[in-house]
């Protein structure tokens, strides 16, 4: 047997950027990863050069239904169903001598298992035991994101290999039957893309809104956040996820969009007392390693700001994502590098302010996020040992015969 193509599944917009990371390091060791987005764009995989498969439609709910009829039924309204189906059709077709790796959780677990090729491995980006636990209502609505429940553990022992987060949530999985589980270190921290280079020059005051419907609550109560940090010590730019600008509406503001390619600054926002501010596309790296601070309301990428030192000032949106419970569950993750405000400007502005006005609760937050991400270069790891897993099923195969 000699597997060499690889379904890749993925169900979330940071698990996209994940299997991308994973997907460059798998063809680098002469692999040829098969990338099957099942929420969202898949846009990751098209910048890292790979063909998608599959329908790739974007869902009013950003993926977020859990617990939440209201999106569940704006799905479905948008053709869920019909994407999903032809998202099946397409796996079972492409699953023939391939394997399968999952990047995501029970949902595209499901899928994997279900109807993907073997071996089956998955990579869980979301879930850790590091999470304390929640109490009531919070904890039913966020079961899923901050536990390994019971059916997700069950389809893992059918995975050659299950690559959990963090060393704990390893060693809770194998006293739990996933004897396979091994943590190899976080990839997220390999999934920062977007290097077009930035003319203002840094330090900058990274904003952050998210890439779900978050980011047009969120953005103009950051853009106010801005006024009131003046004068302005750091250059504010926004990484922008590719949402339709059309839907964002801060009074006061004018959107101008520059002449040039559809990389690096491609807007900028003035303000009529003369403030401005850069919006940035596919630049989320340069902008991010020339940053001293950040506002946010998104899930992955703040993850990875902290990861890399950037201390973190949010707030909760109505959602899909951002919710109030969210934030506190990104903040018991995050521990100082995240700190959350009230959604107002000048709260916002004040967090701001008390982490760049004193360096000891500064360099804090700094210590704990990147001792919450971990160091870089899982993706090359896991890649290396699904590698060289598949090199050993010839070895399997002729023992059993």
């Amino acid at each position: 047997m000699n597997v060499s193509r690889i379904l890749l599944l993925s169900n979330g917009h940071g698990e996209d950027a994940i299997g991308a990371a994973i997907a460059r390091e798998l063809a680098r060791l002469g692999l040829e990863p098969l990338p099957l987005p099942l929420v969202g764009s898949g846009n990751a995989y098209a910048r890292a050069g790979f063909p998608v498969l599959g329908p790739r439609r974007e869902m009013p709910s950003g993926g977020f239904v859990r617990f939440n009829p209201k999106a569940l039924l704006a799905d479905l309204r948008s053709g869920w169903l019909a994407m999903t189906k032809e998202q099946v059709r397409v796996l079972r077709a492409a699953a023939s001598g391939a394997a399968t790796l999952v990047v995501g959780d029970l949902y595209g677990l499901f899928l994997g298992s279900r109807y993907g090729g073997r071996p089956l491995f998955q990579v869980q980006p979301l879930v850790s035991v590091r999470y304390p636990g929640a109490q009531g209502l919070e904890a039913l609505e966020h079961l899923p994101a901050q536990r390994f429940l019971l059916p997700e553990r069950l389809l893992m022992r059918r995975a050659a290999r299950v690559y959990p987060r963090d060393p704990e949530s390893a060693a809770w999985l194998q006293a739990r039957g996933v004897a396979h589980a091994v943590c190899l270190g976080n990839p997220l921290l390999d999934a920062v893309f977007g290097e077009a280079p930035l003319e203002p020059s840094p330090p900058y005051l990274l904003l952050l809104p998210g890439s779900r419907a978050d980011a047009y609550f969120s953005l103009p109560i950051m853009l106010e956040a801005v006024r009131e940090l003046r004068p302005l010590t750091l250059t504010p730019v926004v990484a922008w996820s590719g949402l339709d600008l059309g839907g964002l509406q801060a009074p006061g503001w004018a959107l101008e969009r520059l002449i040039g390619g559809e990389v690096g600054v491609t807007h900028t926002l003035i303000h009529l007392d003369g403030t401005r501010v850069f919006l940035a596309q596919g630049a989320f790296k340069s902008a991010l390693l020339g940053s001293k601070l950040a506002f946010s309301t998104s899930g992955s990428a703040a993850e990875q700001a902290a990861g890399y030192g950037v201390p973190l000032v949010g707030f909760p949106t109505p959602g899909p994502q951002y919710t109030a419970s969210f934030a506190r569950a990104q903040q018991q993750l995050l521990g100082k590098a995240l700190t959350l405000a009230l959604p107002y400007p000048r709260e916002v502005a004040q967090a701001a302010r008390a982490l760049l006005h004193h360096p000891q609760a500064y360099q804090a937050a700094q210590e704990e996020g990147k001792k919450a991400m971990g160091a870089p270069g899982a993706a090359r790891r896991i890649a290396e040992d699904i590698a060289a897993y598949l090199r050993y099923l010839p070895q399997i195969s002729s023992h059993t015969r």
